[in-house]
């Protein structure tokens, strides 16, 4: 008894040294992914210097001059007559500021020794880095056991294991903490390679790219992370909050960027109501979806080119519905529980309810 006790601790400490020098691998990894997504995107700069290329970067950066120059309110009431000549353009209205207003606050605020064109040069190249590292977090996220419930992805680990020759281990308090990252951290640093090479994306996040889409995905991909990091199980009150609440900014900066937004704000929309499908509708995934519905379209409304779209929109009426159909099943959860109603009792009364408000 007294001699296992020795070769226990020694398998312990000897496994956990090689889950930690297998992390350090992963991280170690994960740096050299972001600096080759990055050093890929500096390519033009590199052989054409800090330019500006294609004809929408060039009309973004003009803006971005005019707004570094003349500020917030002229910048929203500015009426170009040197664009779409003779009729001109009311720039403040049509144009979707938030690449702008981005350049400008780096610029004043962290570069103020740089150039504001080199700051437009480089932001694209800088965003699509950010990008392929919120696109790790994204399938670490979804690839975490807590997550998953060990179905698919475990699966798949096993199999990989097996491949190699190792045997499975089940979790102890030895092995426990990696036991919940891998194969999450694998995941990641897979997807982190993808994306820092996917030729979608390179396209829209070269230096000297300013456009819209170079600041916009990175703004989507955070989104999405925010969304699944609110619904993580074993969250709490706090957590749920700080992440929701995250969520309607991460898709608030989506809107103020790119038109692409209807396509984020479906997506969740559509996840949402799966969720109730599947029978997985809980106070978490209520206050999640209230928070980031709520924060996000208050706050989209008051982008000018966006005005009250997200309420008067078809193609964003349907999120708006999953919102209203949340608030009525969550009341309807409430008085269930305070009554103690059994499943039959609790579906005549979201009954009616949906047909009272119906009438």
């Amino acid at each position: 008894m007294a001699s296992s006790l020795p070769k226990s601790t020694s398998e312990d400490t000897s496994r956990q040294l090689m889950q930690m020098v297998w992390i350090g691998a992963l991280f170690y990894a994960i740096s050299v992914i972001l600096n080759a997504a990055y050093m890929i995107r500096m390519h033009a700069i590199e052989e054409y210097g800090p330019v500006i290329h294609e004809f929408d970067p060039y009309f973004n950066y003009r803006a971005t001059e005019y707004l570094a120059a003349n500020g917030m309110h002229k910048f929203f009431h500015w009426f170009d007559y040197k664009v779409w000549y003779p009729l001109g353009r009311p720039v403040g209205t049509t144009i979707y500021p938030g690449m702008q207003v981005t350049a400008v606050a780096i610029h004043r605020y962290l570069l103020s020794h740089w150039s504001l064109n080199d700051v437009c040069c480089y932001m694209p190249a800088w965003f699509g880095a950010i990008a392929t590292l919120i696109t790790g977090l994204l399938a670490y996220e979804a690839s975490l056991p807590q997550n998953t419930s060990s179905n698919l992805i475990q699966f798949l680990w096993d199999i990989v294991q097996g491949t190699c020759g190792r045997n499975h281990v089940k979790p102890t308090k030895s092995n426990n903490s990696f036991s919940n990252l891998s194969p999450a951290l694998e995941c990641a640093v897979f997807a982190m390679a993808m994306m820092s090479i996917v030729p979608a994306h390179l396209m829209r996040s070269v230096g000297g790219g300013f456009d819209n889409e170079s600041v916009a995905t990175t703004a989507m991909i955070l989104t999405f992370y925010c969304w699944m990091r609110s619904l993580r199980n074993g969250n709490d009150i706090n957590t749920i909050v700080v992440y929701g609440c995250l969520t309607g900014l991460s898709y608030f900066y989506m809107v103020a960027t790119w038109g692409g937004f209807v396509f984020v704000l479906n997506l969740i929309g559509v996840h949402a109501a799966m969720l109730v499908g599947l029978g997985r509708f809980s106070d978490k995934v209520w206050l999640s979806y209230s928070l980031f519905y709520s924060i996000g379209t208050l706050l989209a409304i008051q982008v000018p080119v966006v005005g009250w779209a997200p309420l008067r929109s078809l193609e964003q009426l349907g999120p708006c519905g999953v919102f209203l159909g949340y608030q009525v099943l969550q009341f309807c959860e409430v008085i269930r529980r305070r009554n103690n109603l059994s499943r039959t009792a609790a579906w005549k009364l979201r009954i009616q309810v949906c047909v009272a408000l119906a009438g």
